[in-house]
């Protein structure tokens, strides 16, 4: 995923996502017709003549018992012609209504990433979000999938020291197993986390900690990560930046180590000052 495999980097901007396909608006009478519409061509097809309301080629009165019962008649083909453009819509995910539930079914949804949507509306929300989340491969499309889900993060990618190419005492590269750069991290803007309380809490039933919804998040973007990276939620007391610092530093919350922003490709490398 790392735009540059020797360098650490952090992305905190999101790509722009495929536009919305909106479905057509009716655009002729057939398409969302009314009886109104429809009364005409169904008298038409009643034989002509004095004994059907129409002496010498008159048109039939529509207030006549066989106008009427000619309404009647083409009532079933107003909700037919509706319904059938109305499946139509649901063709794209942005007219998905009567279709939902097959939707749903195709997507995998509900997931277990999800577990308090109810309303019909949250149901569409979140099909939306995951029929956009199929094509994702860069940290920017992370934070896409993650903002259409309401997360707001940042995207840090590690780079491993090397021997022969690292810098001694720089921040570029960490000590560790090449192995750790299948890990990245994601930070999330004010995310809360629920510490256990002494005198408070209740031991073996409460958690050391709890990350709520950064839990959700997580196993949203488990589910779309390539199959060669792991993602991490950082609970590190780092703040960092969601906007692009301009020479801003990154620091703890505490005050201390102070980093400083390189700007490279795009993305935000930072060192140790």
């Amino acid at each position: 995923m790392s735009r540059d495999t020797a360098l650490r980097t952090l992305t905190n901007t999101a790509s722009i996502g495929p536009a919305a396909v909106h479905p057509p608006a009716p655009h002729d009478a057939l398409a969302r017709p009314t009886n109104e519409d429809l009364i005409g061509a169904g008298l038409s097809l009643w034989p002509q003549g004095p004994a059907w309301g129409s002496p010498d080629g008159q048109a039939v009165d529509l207030g006549s018992n066989l106008a009427r019962f000619t309404r009647v008649l083409i009532d079933p083909f107003v909700w037919l012609y509706g319904r059938a453009f109305q499946l139509a819509r649901e063709a794209t995910v942005s007219g998905v209504f009567d279709l939902l539930k097959e939707w749903e079914t195709d997507y995998g949804l509900p997931d277990t990433c999800a577990t308090d949507i109810s309303t019909t509306a949250e149901r569409i929300r979140a099909l939306e979000a995951k029929v956009n989340s199929q094509a994702v491969l860069t940290p920017s499309d992370f934070i896409r999938v993650a903002a259409a889900y309401g997360f707001t993060i940042a995207i840090e990618e590690p780079a491993i020291f090397e021997c022969g190419f690292s810098e001694i005492g720089g921040a570029e590269h960490e000590i560790g197993s090449p192995r750790e750069e299948i890990y990245w991290v994601v930070y999330v803007e004010n995310l809360a986390v629920d510490y256990f309380r002494a005198g408070e809490s209740e031991l073996g039933l409460d958690p050391l900690f709890s990350i709520g919804d950064g839990e959700r998040l997580l196993c949203i973007l488990e589910r779309i990560a390539p199959a060669w990276t792991i993602p991490v939620l950082s609970l590190d007391a780092l703040q960092p930046p969601f906007t692009p610092p301009d020479g801003t530093a990154w620091v703890y919350i505490d005050g201390t180590y102070p980093r400083e922003f390189v700007t490279f490709d795009n993305d935000f490398v930072y060192a140790d000052l």
